[in-house]
Order: C-alpha cells, then structure tokens, then sequence
C-alpha cells in the first residue's frame, strides 16, 4: 500500500490532485477528475454522492485505506475523499493498486517480487 500512497503523493506534487470532499466533487463535475480515491470510513451518504457523479461522467473510482493515510499522503490532515486529475498518474495508481492485489495471497503472507 505504500506504494499507492506514493504515487497519490507524486500526483499531489504535480499539482494534479483535488484533495477533500468538496474538492473532489467540483473535479468530478467539472469532468476534470480521471480518478476518485475514497477511503474505507467515508459516510455512506459522502460515498454514494461521489459514486454517482462518477457514474454519470463514466469515472472510476477506488476505496481503501483510511482518512489519515489519505490525507498523509497528499500532505494534509484527514481526507476522506481527493481526486486524480491526471489521466496517466491515474493509471499508474490503477496499476499499483492491481499489483497490490496480486501480490498478497489468501492465506495473508506477502510474497516479495523477484
């Protein structure tokens, strides 16, 4: 997971980041945002507003971690909510996250890349 993190704060640096709740609903509806990240204790009514502007403008979206991971990696205090205005930052947090989940087993032990 850190290496989500990590890209979610080289995107924040390259200034293609809307960080917070507001912020990422007026990226989504000014069709700027190309990536909603949420976290996992967002309130459901915050999450299903957010996911239905991303339904309507086809954006996708993901949901892990928790509030102060999130708001750590883009250098604030909590955010439950930030967008990704970049689209190939976007795909590469895509990319790190599909890895992530590949890389873990179901019996919970990491396996290190070779």
């Amino acid at each position: 997971m850190r290496k989500v993190y990590n890209m979610i704060g080289l995107a924040q640096k390259a200034g293609q980041v809307s960080a917070g709740t507001m912020a990422a609903r007026t990226s989504l509806i000014r069709k700027r945002a190309c990536l909603l990240v949420m976290s996992g204790d967002i309130s459901s009514a915050t999450r299903e507003s957010l996911i239905s502007l991303c339904k309507r403008q086809k954006i996708p979206w993901v949901e892990f971690g928790d509030k102060y991971d999130l708001g750590t990696a883009v250098g604030k205090a909590y955010r439950v909510a930030l967008t990704i205005n970049d689209s190939s930052m976007a795909k590469a947090v895509l990319d790190c996250l599909e890895t992530e989940k590949k890389d873990t087993n179901s019996t919970g032990v990491v396996q290190w890349p070779k």
